[in-house]
């Protein structure tokens, strides 16, 4: 589901506009003020926000996706990074791996989506390259991640296909985040690559045939597939 910024002007542009956009009937009402960051950001945070939705701000352009995921080509492989990376992290004492549904946002970027997993090391937390944003009258509950994590993680679905590939690794590249892990697995061919941050953006650190270096993380990683007893997918995320 997306509102551009087409849809944005003409709000705008209407005398006497509405102060709120109805979408899919009664399931989404959005406000117009979530069309401009700051007020998106608001919206996400507040009371009023709806259950179940799955929202991002991309440079002007607003996502909301209900559908349900893909168990076998998104589900599963969200489970493996999310368990091993966590794995490592822990066991090496190398930072914070935040899971699915956690709320990053970079203003300078005019970013605010949720990754499917991301992680920030102890060093750019204590140097506040990432800070966490407490809830309203809860100092010690936070709800969103504000600056650049170390390596974030997309896994591509059919919802979120032009996101994943064009919009976010546009977005991510001037949030400064080092690392975009991207896996594609709807298809025969399973795809799996660690994008590189450098001048010119993210470039691929290895070929998507071969295992993949992550610099953040000091070890080579590759994504595997196989079927399982049942002939459905089994992941597993290994280090080479």
């Amino acid at each position: 589901m997306l509102v551009t910024r087409c849809l944005q002007r003409y709000v705008r542009g209407m005398p006497g506009a509405a102060t709120v956009l109805h979408i899919e009937g009664d399931r989404v009402c959005m406000p117009a003020a979530a069309l401009d960051h700051s007020g998106f950001r608001e919206w996400l945070k507040s009371d009023d926000f709806p259950e179940g939705v799955r929202a991002s701000y991309i440079q002007g352009e607003v996502f909301l996706e209900m559908s349900p995921e893909s168990i076998e080509s998104h589900n599963k492989a969200k489970t493996e990074i999310t368990v091993e990376l966590g794995r490592i992290v822990r066991d090496d004492d190398l930072g914070e791996l935040y899971s699915d549904r956690t709320l990053l946002t970079h203003p300078e970027a005019a970013l605010s989506s949720e990754p499917d997993a991301l992680f920030c090391s102890w060093a750019t937390l204590e140097s506040g390259r990432v800070r966490l944003v407490p809830r309203a009258q809860r100092a010690d509950e936070y709800i969103e991640l504000e600056g650049s994590p170390d390596l974030v993680v997309e896994i591509v679905r059919d919802s979120s296909q032009r996101k994943d590939l064009v919009l976010l690794r546009t977005v991510y590249a001037r949030a400064h985040i080092a690392e975009y892990w991207l896996v594609d697995a709807r298809g025969a061919q399973l795809r799996f690559e660690i994008l590189v941050l450098g001048p010119e953006g993210y470039s691929a650190a290895a070929d998507a045939t071969h295992a993949q270096p992550s610099a953040v993380l000091g070890r080579t990683f590759a994504l595997l597939r196989e079927r399982n007893r049942v002939g459905r997918w089994r992941y597993r995320l290994v280090t080479v």
